[in-house]
């Protein structure tokens, strides 16, 4: 019997173009303030980016189509970062993790700026309802995803073996790679908007599942582990 399971943040538990298109608007605000505009034009240009040529250099391509100075990235970079995201947790999401801690524990391993990811945690809310949050980042940039350390740390702070446990997760290598080389068993999710849907599974690392959204998690552990996994209401 499984005793936990772990869930991957962006594109697992909410879609993380949600928080990207957060930034872009408080970036793009900044910009039409010193004359490089319209905000949603800018957002516009900044996503065709993001999806089409190279999500780690938008500003560049934005600082490149609009004539505004390089020189300003960095101080771009750092809103962007800093800003306060508006984000909602899915109501999928909410009943999912609602019914799911009946019966078993469960926690979150991120990658990402620690500052950063844990602005997304707050604003989703979804820090009220799991036992454990690691952010790999509080161990260093070397140590994220699909370094064993984040894993074994919400491991131990959830008091369980790695083969007792269930990751979920959107990226083939950080997610499915990382979690199955120390057992667990690995359920890749693919949002229909998720950033790596299209990556090829790891050599030697498929998921041991493959859902399209976390209802279709819920109903498998219904239908694998318990037959009373309770229907809940969203949580507010």
């Amino acid at each position: 019997m499984m005793k936990a399971i772990l869930f991957d943040l962006d594109d697992t538990l909410y879609p993380e173009i949600d928080y990207v298109r957060s930034g872009f608007r408080v970036v793009a605000e900044i910009l039409a303030d010193r004359g490089f505009g319209p905000p949603a034009e800018t957002v516009a240009l900044m996503e065709y980016c993001h999806w089409h040529v190279d999500r780690d250099r938008v500003f560049q391509f934005v600082a490149k189509n609009l004539g505004f100075p390089e020189a300003w990235i960095p101080e771009l970079v750092r809103i962007y970062r800093r800003h306060d995201p508006t984000l909602h947790l899915p109501t999928e999401t909410q009943r999912v993790l609602a019914a799911l801690c009946h019966h078993f524990r469960l926690g979150i391993v991120t990658d990402g700026h620690r500052e950063v990811q844990w602005r997304k945690i707050r604003a989703l809310g979804v820090h009220r309802m799991v036992d454990v949050i690691v952010t790999s980042d509080d161990f260093g940039r070397r140590f994220w995803k699909p370094d064993s350390l984040p894993f074994l740390t919400a491991c131990r702070g959830l008091n369980v073996r790695p083969e007792k446990v269930i990751f979920v997760g959107d990226h083939p290598i950080r997610d499915i790679r990382g979690a199955a080389q120390l057992g667990m068993t690995a359920v890749r999710i693919y949002r229909p908007d998720g950033y790596f849907r299209q990556r090829p599974h790891a050599p030697g690392y498929p998921p041991d599942r493959e859902i399209a959204d976390l209802t279709e998690l819920r109903t498998w552990l219904i239908s694998e582990y318990c037959s009373e996994l309770p229907i809940c209401e969203a949580v507010t």
